[in-house]
């Protein structure tokens, strides 16, 4: 959670509650475009030390808050309630929640949940090693933002511009919802990001496995090709993509395509939308035990194949 005060139009006292990776990351950015950025933690934290070798000042959580009237929640999603609960008398009224992720805004309806409070959004769309990595090479990166719990938009479309510029955001900020900005990142981390990528990618390399293909030729056609037809899909786009790539590949791709792509696929991704549009997912992730699940899956990609090879290669590859 990052505190910002504003004072004749520019940032000039930044706080950020936490020290995740999210919050790293905006913080080392923000201290780079000239910044002056603390870091608030819990009394007796090791990341005090951390913080201030960073070149960051480090303060304590606590009534402090009260101080501030900007603030940046980077923690989890699953922690915000929590946090703004737990802060709640310290945060002043009328102070403005910007959030990273729309995720607990709309879930929990901060809106009518903490009334007294403006609610903006300004959400990156890369994860946090690669909002750093853009910032530092002079990338370009993509955010989204929402005015949509302002009482203030003018003021708070500066703000956001501010703190986006900032961060290294060069695309956008693009004005949306809270709520489609948090269903369209749900859909697309199910459909095909964290999902159809990896596993399509394992499940492609272990069948040229068990046809007698060689470790490091089935990592590099499943695996780190992934990286490269990415990189060219954005850079090219899919009409530039599609016209450069060979006849085999083409081909083949298409042969593919009409397999895949059929009504059974469709009724799988419409399920997913539906859940999502319908809170159902909400519940789930309630009902599950995360941590049991992070160490199930974290088993399963350790005993993998395609892990021991991406470790044996990665030095010479990255």
């Amino acid at each position: 959670m990052v505190t910002l005060v504003i004072i004749g139009g520019s940032l000039t006292r930044i706080v950020i509650i936490g020290f995740g990776s999210q919050a790293k990351a905006w913080a080392l950015n923000l201290l780079d475009s000239g910044k002056n950025v603390h870091i608030a933690l819990r009394p007796g934290s090791p990341s005090h030390q951390v913080v201030k070798a960073l070149g960051l000042h480090s303060i304590e959580l606590g009534p402090s808050l009260s101080n501030f009237n900007i603030f940046i929640l980077l923690t989890p999603d699953h922690t915000h309630k929590e946090i703004l609960v737990a802060y709640e008398q310290h945060i002043p009224e009328g102070a403005k929640i910007i959030y990273a992720h729309g995720y607990s805004f709309t879930k929990y309806d901060f809106k009518n949940m903490f009334g007294q409070w403006d609610h903006l959004l300004l959400a990156p769309k890369a994860i946090a090693s690669e909002v750093r990595f853009q910032y530092e090479t002079g990338g370009k990166l993509g955010a989204i933002m929402s005015l949509e719990g302002s009482s203030n938009p003018e003021i708070d479309r500066a703000l956001i511009s501010e703190i986006a510029k900032g961060i290294g955001i060069t695309a956008g900020p693009y004005e949306n919802s809270f709520r489609d900005e948090t269903y369209a990142d749900l859909f697309s981390e199910q459909s095909i990001l964290c999902s159809l990528l990896p596993y399509g990618a394992l499940h492609s390399f272990n069948k040229l496995r068990e046809r007698g293909i060689s470790r490091e030729m089935a990592y590099m056609e499943c695996w780190y090709e992934v990286k490269l037809i990415a990189d060219t899909l954005i850079k090219l786009g899919p009409l530039k993509f599609f016209e450069l790539i060979s006849p085999n590949a083409l081909i083949g791709g298409e042969k593919a395509r009409k397999l895949f792509f059929n009504e059974e696929y469709n009724k799988i991704t419409e399920g997913l939308l539906d859940d999502i549009w319908e809170n159902k997912f909400f519940e789930e992730v309630d009902n599950l035990d995360f941590r049991s699940l992070k160490k199930e899956v974290m088993s399963f990609w350790k005993n993998e194949e395609l892990n021991k090879v991406h470790e044996d290669l990665k030095e010479s590859l990255f």
